[in-house]
Parts: structure tokens; sequence; C-alpha cells
């Protein structure tokens, strides 16, 4: 009797938190994609100075990914011996929504890591169309705006 009333009442507790759990999942890879895409900008960045190499960061907004690689040619484009240093897929119902770096959402990491142009910023968002924004600044400095890039 006493072992039916337990199960009752996990039963209960977990008809409560399972659908509170499923609410939070897009927020928390949103949180997560934006730390993922901030780490890697800040890698890229520590390779330049580094390497003492211009490295190029790529967003691809048709294809939802980006490209990280050092251009030692200068020509801004990744030849066959520049190896990618990250790139790839944003996690499942994570989105590319906005890329202002300029016409070629693109930019730079030169190699004192200062970024090129007037740095600028790149917004993702989810499927509940909740948006963050991470900024990159002149001196190369990044971070993440809060949630609706406020």
């Amino acid at each position: 009797m006493e072992m039916m009333t337990v199960i009752g009442i996990m039963a209960v507790l977990a008809t409560i938190a399972i659908p509170n759990f499923i609410g939070w999942l897009p927020n928390y890879r949103l949180g997560s994609a934006a730390r993922d895409i901030l780490s890697a900008m800040q890698n890229a960045r520590l390779v330049a100075v580094k390497e003492n190499v211009n490295v190029f960061v790529y967003f691809d907004l048709a294809n939802n990914n980006l490209i990280i690689f050092p251009d030692y040619d200068s020509d801004d484009k990744q030849d066959a011996d520049e190896p990618t240093l990250r790139g790839g897929i944003l996690p499942r119902g994570i989105t590319l929504q906005e890329v202002k770096f300029g016409a070629d959402n693109a930019f730079s990491f030169n190699s004192r890591g200062l970024a090129s142009g007037s740095g600028g910023t790149i917004g993702i968002g989810n499927r509940l169309n909740i948006k963050t924004r991470i900024r990159v600044n002149r001196t190369g400095n990044s971070r993440i705006l809060r949630q609706d890039g406020k």
C-alpha cells in the first residue's frame, strides 16, 4: 500500500515537471548555441594572435552554419592549405537570423586580435522566435547580449 502511494506521488510530480522541462529546452539550446559561437570566435582570435595570421569567420545564413579558418594568403577565401578551425551546423531548432558585418556575412581577426571593420553582430533564434545576439566590437572583444538582444 505504501509503495502504491509513493508511485502515485511520483506520477503526479512527473506530470507537473515534464511540460515545464519541455518548455525550457528551446531556451537552453539557444543559450548553449550562443555560448558555442562566442567560444569559437574567442578561439579564432586566440589563433590569430598566436600564429600571427588573419583568421576569417564566415557565417552562411542559407545553410545555417559557420566556418572559421586561418587565411595565410590574405585573400579572404579558404584555400586547400588553410584548415577549418571550426565549422558546422547550428544545433537543431536554432537558426542564424542575421549577420551584420558588412555585405559578405563575414569578418576576420588580425594578428593583433582586432576585428576587421567596426565589428558587428550575429543574431540567432529558436523555434519560439526568441532571439539572442552576439556582438563583436572593433577591439575583438565579443559578448552575448541578453535574449531578444537587450
